[in-house]
């Protein structure tokens, strides 16, 4: 991944209850042959907690890089290659991918039967891999479980050795989902994992500043995309894209004609969350020599329309 420059604005992060959340996972963990871990294919590397990663390193996890229609393709097969290894697979994921549910399947089925093959061995039956959903917040994790479950999801009940808490879904005839997502709060590395986060709504909004976030933003998508915000927001020509010439372009303004940048800046966090400006991955993976040059082309801005009011992330 490229080094920075960019001016990082602080995040006010108070983790509070991450050791229960640990706990509570660690416990999870236990019940489960398989691990479904979900990032933010924007962020592959901010959206990873490396508390969690050291808790599931010795189980088999299949990595869904989540929101892939919103991130950059050429980014997308880069990270794929990346992030694969030795009992870890990697999948892109977007909430309109129709053989989605398919994929999974195959590939929890394909992780899990070393599982399998140790109960044989013991002489005792198979039977359906059990899988969790872990992640940090606001990665997708609640939408993934529900487009795979859909509407007539079925519980199998409590299991024996099971916390009486614990339910399972069937999702297939040799699969089973724990029902509620392993969700553990953001472990921040630094305050560049931070303020990236923050672009993509992984932590609230009373956490940061959203004009210095958006300053944040701006600097990074122009140092990665050069020019890209700069013909979104239809800049004249050597304009810098800087928060105040975005205002003054989208005629955005306070009394006595100052640039409205809250509002400018609410606009354009809310816009990238959208791909309005393109499909943008605020984390590279470095370039492959087998990898064809004209790979390398930007990607348009999205044109779909607006809606009234922003989709929720899970």
């Amino acid at each position: 991944m490229q080094q920075s420059d960019v001016i990082t604005p602080k995040i006010q992060w108070y983790p509070g209850h991450i050791a229960k959340y640990e706990r509570k996972l660690s416990e999870l963990l236990k019940l489960v042959d398989v691990v479904v871990e979900v990032l933010d294919a924007r962020l592959p590397v901010a959206s990873v907690n490396h508390r969690l990663e050291a808790t599931i390193r010795n189980k088999p996890t299949l990595i869904i890089l989540n929101k892939s229609d919103l991130a950059d393709p050429v980014q997308n097969k880069r990270w794929q290659k990346a992030l694969a290894g030795e009992n870890r697979r990697v999948m892109l994921y977007d909430a309109k991918g129709g053989q989605a549910k398919a994929q999974l399947i195959q590939h929890v089925l394909a992780l899990g039967e070393a599982a399998m093959q140790k109960l044989v061995a013991r002489g005792r039956k198979r039977r359906p891999v059990r899988v969790l959903v872990a992640g940090m917040p606001n990665v997708g994790k609640s939408t993934l479980i529900n487009s795979i479950v859909g509407q007539k999801k079925t519980k199998t009940g409590h299991r024996a050795g099971v916390t009486r808490d614990t339910q399972w879904v069937r999702i297939h005839p040799e699969v089973e989902l724990m029902d509620s997502p392993g969700v553990i709060p953001p472990q921040l590395d630094s305050d560049e994992a931070g303020a990236l986060l923050a672009t993509v709504s992984s932590i609230g909004d009373a956490a940061f500043d959203e004009e210095e976030i958006a300053r944040f933003l701006i600097e990074t998508i122009d140092r990665l995309y050069p020019g890209q915000l700069a013909r979104y927001f239809k800049l004249a020509d050597g304009e810098a894209p800087t928060l105040e010439n975005m205002a003054l372009a989208r005629h955005y303004k306070l009394s006595g004609d100052q640039p409205d940048l809250l509002r400018t800046a609410q606009a354009l966090l809310t816009e990238f969350r959208h791909a309005r400006p393109g499909r943008i991955t605020l984390e590279h993976a470095q370039h492959t020599p087998k990898e064809p040059e004209s790979e390398e082309a930007e990607c348009p801005p999205r044109q779909t329309p607006e809606p009234a009011e922003p989709p929720a992330e899970i």
